[in-house]
């Protein structure tokens, strides 16, 4: 896919292929399309949820907890058991993501 780096939404198509390649077990094209969100809209907590979950997921969590971090700071209150909730997060990515998130430290 290619997206116009002046399109101020390509985030949101980054986001997606970042949730897709999570679900399917594809961690380092995960990884990709989040770092490219992130460029993209550093101000968005949950494209750093997804760049954290992919890196835990690749064993990298002195990256993954520094991403982690970044979201505590975007959205202080944030609890991934309660952002689940929220967005009606199907049980096989809620457990992907979860147990990538606790392992990076994030609070369930």
């Amino acid at each position: 896919m290619r997206l116009s780096p002046f399109d101020s939404w390509a985030w949101a198509a980054f986001d997606a292929q970042a949730m897709s390649h999570l679900l399917r077990g594809r961690y380092q094209e995960a990884c990709l399309a989040a770092y490219n969100s992130v460029q993209a809209n550093p101000a968005h907590s949950i494209t750093y949820v997804q760049l954290t979950a992919a890196l835990a997921k690749l064993g990298r969590l002195d990256e993954a907890r520094a991403a982690a971090a970044r979201v505590l700071e975007l959205q202080p209150g944030f609890r991934y058991s309660r952002q689940f909730a929220e967005v009606n997060c199907a049980p096989a990515l809620a457990e992907v993501l979860g147990s990538a998130l606790r392992e990076a430290g994030l609070p369930g």
